[in-house]
C-alpha cells in the first residue's frame, strides 16, 4: 500500500508533467491585462482584433489589425526586440488579407504564439536581453518554418495545376469511329476487288484473241500441207 504522503507527492508531480505537456502543445492568448502594474495594457486593442480573426475573418477587422500594428511600431519604435516581433505579425497579417480563408491552417498558430511572444516582452520591462533574443529566434524559426510551408504548399498546388492543364493522352477510337474506319477498309478492298476483276476479265479476253489466232493460224498450216 502506498503511503499517503507518497501518494500525494506522485499526483502533484503527475499535475505538474501534464501542466508542461498542455503548455507546450497549445498555445493561448495572455491573460495579463489585469497584471500591469501601471494599470494599462497597451496590448489590449491588438489582442481583441487577434481574437476576432480566429472566429472570423474579416478586411474590416484585417485593416484595424494592420493598423494597430502601424500605431504599435510609433509607440514602440526604440525598442527592436518588440519591433521585430510587431513586424512579424504584420507579415503574417498582410498574407492573412491577402489569402483569408485559403491561408495556410499553421498560420493563426503563429499568429498567436507570436503576439504572446509580443505579449512578454512588453510587460517584462526588466527582461535580460539574452532572454529577449531567445524568444525572438524562437519566434522567427516558427515564423520561416511557416514561410516554408506555405511555399511547399504552393508549389504543390501549381504542380496540379499544371498537370490538369497537360494535353490529355490519345483516347482509344469510339465505336463509331472504328465502324467508319472498316467501312473505309471495306470500300477500299471492294474497289481494289473490282479492279482486279477487269484486268482479269481482261486478260481472258487478250488470251482468248491469242488462241483463236494461234488455231486459224494452225488451220492454216495444215491446209498448206495437205
Amino acid at each position: 500500500m502506498v503511503e499517503p504522503n507518497r501518494a500525494d507527492n506522485l499526483s502533484t508531480e503527475v499535475e505538474n508533467k501534464l501542466d508542461d505537456l498542455f503548455d507546450r502543445n497549445d498555445t493561448r492568448l495572455p491573460d495579463n491585462e489585469n497584471n500591469d502594474v501601471s494599470g494599462h495594457y497597451p496590448l489590449s486593442e491588438l489582442k481583441n482584433l487577434i481574437l476576432s480573426i480566429d472566429w472570423e475573418i474579416t478586411d474590416e477587422v484585417l485593416e484595424k489589425l494592420l493598423q494597430q500594428i502601424e500605431d504599435l511600431n510609433m509607440i514602440y519604435k526604440h525598442d527592436k526586440s518588440v519591433l521585430t516581433l510587431l513586424q512579424i505579425l504584420n507579415s503574417l497579417g498582410v498574407y492573412i488579407k491577402k489569402n483569408q480563408a485559403k491561408a495556410h491552417p499553421k498560420t493563426f498558430k503563429t499568429l498567436n504564439s507570436v503576439f504572446s511572444s509580443l505579449d512578454k516582452v512588453v510587460l517584462s520591462k526588466d527582461m535580460a536581453a539574452a532572454d529577449k533574443k531567445i524568444i525572438l529566434n524562437t519566434e522567427m524559426n516558427r515564423y520561416k518554418k511557416l514561410r516554408v510551408q506555405i511555399a511547399q504548399s504552393k508549389a504543390e498546388k501549381d504542380k496540379q495545376k499544371i498537370k490538369r492543364l497537360e494535353p490529355r493522352e490519345t483516347q482509344p477510337e469510339t465505336f463509331f469511329q472504328a465502324s467508319n474506319g472498316v467501312k473505309e477498309k471495306i470500300t477500299n478492298t471492294e474497289k481494289n476487288r473490282e479492279s482486279s476483276a477487269e484486268d482479269l476479265g481482261q486478260a481472258v479476253e487478250e488470251i482468248k484473241q491469242y488462241i483463236h489466232a494461234e488455231i486459224e493460224a494452225l488451220k492454216a498450216e495444215i491446209k498448206s500441207l495437205l
